[in-house]
């Protein structure tokens, strides 16, 4: 093994193995349950040290287990990169919804407004009935729809009644032709 495959296989065993361990406690906080993804990382891993250690055995074989290790600490830094995203993903959504959790009803008009002028607007579905096809048909008026849950809180509750009615006034559509 030349050195620059060393290098390459090093750098990527060392960030394949520090995103595990980063998306280890980040996925379960964020999240709170065990991503398939790294689960599939964390066998990638073990694979890729297993031929690192086999490569040392076996002089026959070390073009191949050299190929494995690529693929395998490859396929665990793609896998760990990804929940990477979700994660970062998942932080924004939770930062959105910490801004408007914090408002009343009166300040959550003045952020509706402020949404609409920005073609920003929100809609925060919850309760026990599911949304159906709601995010899919409210994209098509520009507004996002925020799943909750079953959770359901009172000021956000405020700002959907402003999309209920805006959607009324505007476009001539009630909400709830959209959950189908």
């Amino acid at each position: 093994m030349n050195t620059r495959t060393k290098y390459i296989l090093l750098i990527s065993g060392i960030s394949a193995f520090g995103l595990s361990i980063y998306n280890k406690f980040f996925a379960l906080t964020e999240t709170s349950f065990n991503p398939v993804e790294l689960e599939y990382a964390k066998v990638f891993f073990g694979i890729g040290i297993l031929c690192f250690g086999l490569y040392y055995f076996n002089k026959n074989w070390q073009n191949l287990l050299t190929k494995i290790m690529f693929g395998a600490f490859g396929l665990c830094l793609v896998l760990n990169l990804y929940l990477v995203a979700q994660i970062y993903e998942s932080r924004q959504i939770q930062k959105q919804l910490s801004e408007y959790h914090e408002l009343d009803c009166e300040k959550i008009t003045v952020r509706f407004k402020t949404d609409l002028k920005n073609n920003n607007v929100k809609y925060f579905s919850g309760g026990l009935v599911g949304s159906g096809k709601l995010s899919q048909n409210i994209k098509k008026y520009g507004i996002e729809n925020f799943e909750l849950g079953c959770q359901v809180y009172n000021n956000l509750e405020c700002y959907n009644e402003l999309v209920r009615n805006y959607l009324k006034k505007e476009k001539n559509i009630v909400i709830n032709e959209l959950y189908e």
